[in-house]
């Protein structure tokens, strides 16, 4: 009788984690975000010394600092900003991350109202300039921030590392990175994943973990990834385009693509 109480109880309870799995995924979600350095602001960024690295005073022992992480305080939305994950949003990684970029320099909040007005806006910009706006590669990435957000220095750096990235990160420069999307295993990707992504790189933990601002899910604030995932997934889209070249598989098609950065520089004004 026992035996067969406890059986009912475990399959109770695995039905219970299957109906509210998601649930349970969103709270241990919350409780990793909780363990990540504090946001840092643009204004505390100005008024912080120069590395997070202090130096030991000449009295000092010589042992190196531990790494207590960083976390810059970039404003969050996802790329659908309505939930709505039709085009042009489910396409609108690029625009998303570089918006949310433009906002953490000019240090202005985002809204959903905010949010779809600006892609909406920068979309029909990329059509006419580029002819489409559906997969843009880092270098176009680094025209858009250059030309219709006026930055004046926009670099793409090929063949970069997860410690170049947090150099970027360190000096206070979030990182618009391109991947190949699958590769991640967000579980809060609609299935499949996209085959080509692109988000913002915010801070990495005292750990090393990789965090970021991921546009391609309402759950992406903060989201952490393993830096050998976060590095392995790293492909920029080898070409532009609304449509894939023909006869390929998208997945294996973005694999093909150089490993690359977009790294915006705030104006001196800024």
């Amino acid at each position: 009788m026992r035996a067969r109480t406890l059986a009912i109880v475990g399959v109770g309870t695995l039905v219970a984690l299957y109906f509210f799995r998601s649930d349970l995924r969103d709270l241990m979600l919350e409780w990793q975000k909780s363990q990540l350095p504090d946001e840092i602001s643009r204004d505390d960024l100005k008024t912080r010394s120069p590395s997070p690295f202090p130096s030991a005073s000449p009295r000092q022992s010589a042992t190196p600092v531990p790494f207590a992480g960083i976390n810059l305080a970039v404003p969050f939305s996802p790329q659908a900003p309505f939930g709505n994950w039709e085009l042009p949003y489910g396409e609108a990684c690029e625009e998303t991350s570089a918006i949310l970029v433009d906002h953490f320099y000019r240090g202005t909040p985002i809204s959903p109202e905010i949010a779809k007005q600006e892609i909406d806006a920068l979309v029909a910009w990329q059509q006419q300039v580029f002819g489409y706006y559906k997969h843009t590669t880092a270098a176009e990435t680094a025209q858009i921030l250059k030309r219709y957000f006026g930055y004046a220095r926009v670099d793409v750096e090929y063949d970069a590392t997860i410690e170049t990235i947090r150099n970027h990160v360190i000096a206070g420069r979030p990182v618009i990175v391109p991947l190949a999307g699958r590769l991640l295993g967000n579980p809060n990707y609609r299935r499949p994943g996209p085959p080509y992504h692109m988000l913002v790189v915010k801070g990495f933990t005292k750990d090393g973990d990789v965090i970021t601002n991921d546009v391609g899910t309402s759950r992406g604030h903060n989201y952490v990834y393993k830096p050998d995932v976060f590095l392995n997934a790293m492909h920029d889209v080898p070409s532009g385009g609304d449509d894939w070249p023909a006869g390929v598989d998208p997945a294996s098609y973005i694999l093909t693509g150089n490993r690359a950065i977009v790294v915006v520089y705030p104006n001196k004004s800024q």
